[in-house]
């Protein structure tokens, strides 16, 4: 007689399939022990805002590396934040952070790094492979802003200023745009550098940041070839690429009259290009720029007497200074202004850029400036 209760054998699929199961959850368990699944509480991680790269002046250990670990606070207060330096000669710089870690009671996390600094020497010989590594490594975010540090990257990251809220925040707000606005700070994104780096037609620039009594001071540029530092713009030679490749407003022009200087706050830019081939190694470029804007100094009856001369005065220096930033960089045998790309998207030939390379170093550069005073400003 067959009892209808009792339990039923599974079948012998079914069982095999469950120890199957049972096998693989049970490798999985080890896998996961054994490597960990890679999470790891906030506390017990080190975030770094800043890092920086310079030459040891070690051939065996070539590369300094410097990072600037957040210390949390429960205060805001500015002069109240905390950080942590850390620094390491190595012969990689991979080599050298995972030795890093080892000096720290907390993981290392660089997916908070906004700033990366390439040391002056490390600049002027070559950085190729610092910023190749960058764009490597899986947690450094490639919008993270990367600058030159004088006299060196580390020197940079010690320096804490009196006024930060928070442990490098005042390199944050410097380059990012969120707080000061100056028209002498050009900031350059690690992408944006990588890609200058690998194409035709453009090369890339750094800010130079450079310390002074209580923080900062960025208002200088340097322009590199594909490795290295070329040529260095002074604060109104920057200032004056900004206007020439962004035609940044809230900026200043300035001339000369009657033994003062007279200074324009330009609210309105445009700036034309046009290259013009004529045969072998030869060309043309023609620009155009055209500035409005308000006078800020100068003598009180300077718009109603002596309107028209200034302005005058105006367009003479700035094409004169304009003229002599492009024949600067032209000079150094770079191109960060992006001629040559500009070239290669405008002529169809196969050998544009063979064209542009042999064309460049005899260019002709012909400024035309017109400048419009569109008031006096406030006189009270």
């Amino acid at each position: 007689m067959i009892r209808l209760d009792a339990p039923r054998r599974p079948s012998l699929p079914l069982r095999a399939f469950s120890r199957r199961l049972a096998a693989l959850l049970l490798a999985a368990a080890l896998l996961l022990q054994a490597t960990g699944c890679g999470f790891i509480d906030i506390d017990k991680r080190f975030f770094v805002v800043a890092l920086s790269v310079d030459k040891s002046g070690n051939d065996k250990k070539p590369y300094r590396i410097t990072i600037r670990l957040s210390i949390p606070n429960s205060k805001t207060e500015p002069g109240m934040e905390k950080s942590q330096i850390e620094t390491i000669d190595a012969k990689e710089i991979s080599e050298g952070l995972r030795i890093l870690k080892s000096r720290v009671d907390k993981e290392i996390d660089l997916g908070h790094c906004k700033v990366l600094l390439l040391g002056e020497q490390l600049a002027r010989d070559d950085i190729s492979d610092a910023v190749e590594w960058m764009m490597r490594r899986r947690d450094i975010q490639s919008s993270a802003f990367v600058a030159v540090g004088q006299p060196d990257g580390r020197r940079i990251l010690e320096q804490m200023p009196l006024s930060e809220r928070y442990s490098g925040n005042t390199l944050f707000l410097t380059f990012g745009g969120d707080a000061t606005k100056s028209s002498f700070i050009r900031p350059i994104k690690l992408f944006d550098l990588f890609r200058r780096i690998n194409e035709h037609g453009m090369d890339p620039y750094l800010p130079i940041v450079s310390l002074t009594k209580n923080g900062y001071e960025v208002d200088r540029l340097a322009l590199l070839d594909k490795t290295r530092i070329r040529a260095v713009l002074g604060p109104d030679e920057t200032q004056l690429f900004n206007q020439l490749d962004q035609q940044y407003i809230n900026s200043t022009i300035k001339t000369s009259f009657e033994d003062r200087t007279v200074m324009l706050a330009v609210m309105d830019l445009t700036v034309r290009e046009k290259i013009r081939r004529a045969g072998a190694g030869q060309g043309t470029l023609d620009l155009s720029i055209h500035a409005g804007g308000t006078l800020e100094e100068g003598p009180n009856d300077i718009l109603h007497r002596h309107a028209a001369v200034v302005e005058a005065s105006f367009e003479r220096d700035l094409a004169a200074k304009t003229e002599a930033l492009l024949r600067k960089i032209q000079r150094s045998g770079v191109d960060p202004l992006q001629f040559g790309l500009r070239f290669r998207a405008t002529h169809r030939s196969k050998q544009a850029f063979e064209e542009w390379q042999e064309m460049y170093p005899t260019l002709k550069f012909r400024v035309r400036t017109d400048v419009d005073i569109q008031g006096a400003g406030r006189i009270k």
